[in-house]
């Protein structure tokens, strides 16, 4: 295997020192215009690339992010993580990916600290204390994505749960369904808490009762069990709202494959997030909408003000849902 070019063989090819190749390699630093340009030349040549890791250890700044997320099976958070690298390497800035699947956060976490990054940006359903601690003991600004939690000393953005699901409810009564069911996903994270509380304040605002409660995981497949015991039972619904697309498309399947139900006549079906498959002909599931380039796009913003301004206040940052309107409702 060839060896990697160091900034010693680019001095040497260029007839000068190690040390003017680091700083024609730094804008801030003045080198004869002349002189860059051979610099430049010779890296060319000879294919070289700045080593990051080790101008960080010399400047103690990088351009790492640690993103941490949990299973990367939601198509949600795969949608979104697309995103959010694409806004990061817009902004220069590269992404230091910890999963933390069944895992410690905290230990991953831990781990990925030890490296000099700029900034932790957490995709979970909740937030553990001691992740916070480590991140304030070293000066690491935390951004968390889908949680919105006031007491916490980190910047959060979230989608507003509770809006998107009245949204669902009023969109239910305007097509004129009255025996409305849920179908939550894990009930220890916060989506889940939240829409679903959304969801209960709505029907009782419209002064509906609630049909049928039920919960799957979030997956397809529990949709797809979860909603065939709904739709079997006598009493069954004339609406459905899903706290997610998943289960949501799940539903759906059941709806047509077992029952042969008509989409929307005989059950109109409601999700949440807009994953791209929700949109697919075969599917059409009507939704609202968890936009991922906006939450990426103020991930970002609040990453160059940790920057600019440490001191600056913690923000939390409410994303407004959108109703996207197709076939199941």
């Amino acid at each position: 295997m060839q060896k990697r070019p160091t900034a010693a063989d680019v001095a040497k090819l260029a007839g000068v020192s190690r040390a003017t190749v680091s700083r024609a390699f730094s804008p801030s630093e003045y080198v004869a215009e002349e002189t860059r340009a051979k610099i430049k030349e010779a890296a060319e040549a000879l294919g070289f690339k700045r080593n990051a890791l080790a101008r960080a250890l010399i400047t103690q700044e990088t351009d790492l992010v640690a993103v941490v997320s949990g299973k990367m099976t939601s198509m949600y958070d795969a949608h979104l993580f697309n995103a959010l690298t694409h806004k990061l390497q817009e902004n220069q800035k590269w992404g230091l990916l910890v999963h933390a699947d069944e895992q410690d956060v905290g230990v991953l976490l831990g781990e990925a600290l030890s490296y000099p990054v700029q900034a932790v940006i957490l995709r979970s359903g909740n937030v553990e204390g001691g992740t916070i601690e480590q991140c304030k003991s070293l000066g690491v600004p935390l951004i968390v994505i889908g949680m919105a939690d006031v007491d916490i000393a980190a910047d959060f953005v979230c989608i507003d749960n509770q809006l998107g699901a009245r949204m669902a409810v009023e969109r239910l009564m305007k097509i004129g369904k009255r025996r409305i069911a849920y179908i939550g996903g894990d009930k220890r994270l916060y989506s889940e808490i939240a829409r679903q509380e959304g969801f209960r304040k709505a029907m009782n605002e419209f002064q509906l009762d609630i049909l049928d409660v039920q919960f799957g995981d979030f997956t397809f497949e529990s949709g797809f069990e979860v909603g065939s015991k709904m739709l079997a039972s006598p009493n069954r619904p004339d609406g459905v709202f899903c706290a997610n697309d998943a289960m949501a498309v799940g539903l759906l399947a059941a709806a047509q494959q077992i029952t042969g139900l008509s989409i929307p006549d005989d059950l109109a079906i409601i999700g949440f997030d807009d994953i791209p498959m929700a949109s697919w002909p075969c599917f059409q599931v009507t939704t609202i909408r968890n936009p991922v380039m906006p939450t990426a796009e103020e991930v970002v913003r609040l990453l160059a003000l940790r920057q600019s301004t440490p001191e600056a206040p913690s923000q939390v940052v409410q994303i407004n849902p959108e109703l996207v309107l197709r076939n199941s409702a």
